[in-house]
């Protein structure tokens, strides 16, 4: 029988049954992606004012640091926290993880001073690296291998609700009480999911490889990632440059071949070597990293210019982002069906095209006529979400075994953020400190880099990420 008859007959058999609890600890475990997602809503709308609060006192390079020290201390937490959940845990980092949010949450809500913000945000990026791996590879070790793809369909309905309501939430709480409130909502939110996590997770989701971990590895990861991550996040307001700048970067290129010798000689590496032969988890991260510059230069932007050119509030604002979640929040869950039978590869590639193609249209012919076309514009370019979505991370999972999800995940979110940050980087870069008309004309730029980012993206993915039914060679 021939390969393509093969795999018409494995595509036509039905799907493994779904267990009743693999859903309720779906439902856990992504409640923390909701919480992860809403933070991100809740600091686009509320940074203004938190800066108005503190700019008679306090600089903006200062007052940045309540944002980019959660990113930082998040990005270079990833690797390790994954690490330390197949070490110590799953359940155990993750609920670990939700009582630091929580606490950080609270606190820098209530007590309005600038240091505390800082410290309570890097608290809270720490956290966030210890929910994002554990929770995906206790949801996922629930399900059958042959409906891991639908989990994440459903993982990814869970952000497009985020993205949905997060952004008029936040802006809603900013209205009617302060900025405040918003930490502290957070904060009461991941203390109902740890109740939550207490009851419905069990130690047989532990998994815990009692492994070593190698303390020096775990160092030169940090060293590595908050390096690239300080000089990508920071560079701008420092200079690209300047010395603090380079600093971070020549220390961070120094610290990889290091950390790529000690984890291939060492008796317990850091990270398993065999995530990193696979085929499917390189270039997935690779397609993974630059579908986040794309839509993170988008999403960064975007508001930059509706605030800028169009003079919008953040409510407005908020609301106006609405219809770029519409299409994945109402299909997500289909596309995990469809992936779950033919794999991630098509999805990704006619993803990263759609939504390339979406932007040039957008970028060129739907801002000047106003909102109602770009709002159009945004609710088709869905489709390229949709399909994009979680499948990036699906394709660097696929082939990853068990007891090594929690590190292949928190290696993939790794790429994904670092993504995210070179997209906005890059926005920062190319839009600057214009303003008025020669901001409008330099928008164009933005839309350009998101689109070549996404095609880059899908032709990575067509050339060597692997066919459905091909081996998953070494790279």
């Amino acid at each position: 029988m021939s390969d393509d008859n093969t795999r018409s007959k494995a595509d036509s058999e039905p799907l493994e049954a779904i267990p009743t609890r693999a859903w309720v600890v779906l439902f856990v475990c992504s409640a923390s992606m909701f919480l992860l997602l809403m933070d991100s809503s809740a600091m686009f709308v509320g940074f203004p004012f938190i800066e108005e609060r503190f700019s008679a006192t306090t600089s903006r390079t200062t007052l940045s640091w309540v944002v980019t020290a959660l990113f930082i201390f998040m990005v270079s937490s990833l690797l390790i926290a994954g690490r330390a959940a197949d070490r110590f845990g799953r359940r155990r980092v993750f609920l670990l993880g939700l009582l630091l949010y929580g606490v950080a949450g609270i606190v820098g809500g209530c007590i309005p001073v600038v240091w505390v913000l800082i410290v309570t945000r890097a608290l809270q990026g720490i956290a966030i690296a210890m929910l994002s791996p554990s929770g995906l590879a206790m949801s996922l070790r629930e399900f059958p291998l042959s409906r891991r793809a639908y989990a994440f369909g459903i993982w990814g309905t869970i952000g497009a609700v985020t993205g949905l309501i997060g952004s008029p939430l936040a802006a809603g709480l900013v209205e009617f009480f302060n900025w405040q409130a918003i930490f502290i909502f957070n904060g009461v939110f991941s203390f109902a999911i740890l109740v939550a996590g207490l009851i419905i997770l069990n130690e047989e989701q532990e998994m815990g490889d009692r492994t070593p971990i190698d303390v020096f590895s775990a160092v030169l990861a940090t060293i590595s990632v908050a390096g690239l991550t300080l000089f990508l996040v920071q560079g701008q307001e420092w200079g690209f440059l300047k010395a603090p700048s380079l600093m971070c970067l020549i220390v961070s290129v120094l610290a990889i071949p290091l950390l790529i010798h000690r984890n291939s000689s060492h008796t317990h590496p850091m990270f398993p070597p065999v995530i990193f032969s696979q085929r499917s988890f390189t270039v997935g991260c690779a397609g993974s990293a630059l579908c986040q510059i794309g839509f993170f230069s988008i999403f960064f932007g975007l508001p930059l210019y509706m605030r800028e050119v169009w003079n919008w509030s953040p409510l407005r604002i908020g609301f106006a982002l609405i219809p770029l979640n519409i299409v994945p929040f109402l299909t997500a869950a289909i596309a995990g069906r469809i992936v779950d039978r033919k794999g991630p590869r098509s999805m990704i590639i006619f993803g990263g095209l759609w939504s390339g193609t979406c932007f040039l249209i957008m970028g060129f012919f739907l801002m000047d006529p106003g909102y109602s076309y770009l709002a159009f514009g945004l609710l088709i370019s869905g489709l390229g979400a949709m399909a994009i979505g979680n499948n990036t991370t699906i394709a660097t999972l696929l082939d990853i075994e068990d007891g090594n999800l929690a590190s292949a995940s928190s290696a993939s979110y790794t790429a994904r953020r670092l993504g995210s940050a070179l997209g906005a980087v890059l926005t920062a870069a190319i839009v600057g400190n214009r303003i008025g008309q020669d901001f409008e004309d330099a928008y164009i730029w933005v839309w350009i880099l998101g689109a070549i980012a996404y095609f880059i993206g899908a032709l990575i993915t067509y050339l060597f990420y692997p066919k459905r039914g091909e081996i998953n060679s070494p790279v």
